[in-house]
């Protein structure tokens, strides 16, 4: 199974027992202190996460580091054509927060999509001032199944040891390709924020402003197709404890 091929992957049913199964959160959650978001595309933070931010007490910093700018999700775009796609994601992860309610820090780094892990020393390079006096971090966990996913996971966990930031790794691609029998995933060590239906129509609202994504364009199926999307469509978030 190809792991981020949308249409051959898992459907969301298949994870609800696993995830109706999952303790609820062990400490106050959203953290209360500053919390940094490590998101390799737009979009990623706000599936895995959006609820959470969502639920940030008003006048908690939030910093949203946007590795890429998710490019490369329509293949068939010319050079041109995919820097208006940049330019317009950007536009949709705007229009997204306001919709959200959430007044996050977005820092675009703008490193090639599909290519973190070539320029993963730049990563690092950027991502150490952003996590100084972080109280948590959201990044996507370190085996999720897709290059850049792993690359932003592998840079959260250097920076957070470093600097003793409590991390969390969220699922994104593995909802796709993991098998719920015998996940790769720890589920024994994760936890689930549980979350009213106010936080998840917000949600909601929030990803249905990536139109790029979730709807047809230029002949081409949706990038995000409804069968995934539901995966992010529960009234609960997973997050693993990672240090």
């Amino acid at each position: 199974m190809d792991p981020i091929d949308p249409l051959a992957g898992r459907l969301a049913a298949q994870w609800d027992a696993v995830v109706d199964g999952l303790s609820d959160c062990p400490m106050p959650w959203p953290p209360p202190g500053p919390l940094v978001v490590v998101s390799p595309h737009p979009d990623d933070e706000l599936l895995a996460s959006g609820a959470t931010l969502a639920a940030v007490d008003p006048g908690v910093p939030v910093t949203v580091v946007a590795v890429t700018d998710g490019e490369w999700s329509h293949p068939h775009l010319d050079e041109e054509g995919r820097g208006a796609l940049a330019l317009r994601r950007t536009a949709e992860s705007a229009e997204a927060y306001r919709v959200l309610g959430v007044g996050a820090n977005r820092v675009r780094l703008s490193l090639p999509d599909g290519s973190v892990d070539e320029h993963f020393g730049a990563l690092l390079d950027q991502l150490s001032p952003l996590l100084v006096g972080a109280g948590a971090c959201v990044a996507p966990w370190p085996g999720d199944g897709h290059p850049d996913h792993e690359a932003c996971a592998r840079a959260a966990l250097q920076v957070c040891g470093a600097l003793g930031v409590p991390l969390f790794g969220v699922p994104i691609w593995s909802w796709n390709w993991d098998d719920p029998q015998q996940p790769a995933f720890d589920f024994s060590q994760a936890f689930a924020f549980r979350f009213g239906d106010e936080l998840r129509e917000r949600k909601q609202a929030a990803l249905a402003c990536y139109v790029s994504q979730v709807q047809p364009e230029d002949g081409q199926r949706p990038v995000l197709p409804k069968s995934f999307l539901d995966h992010f469509a529960r009234s609960a978030e997973v997050f693993l404890p990672l240090s």
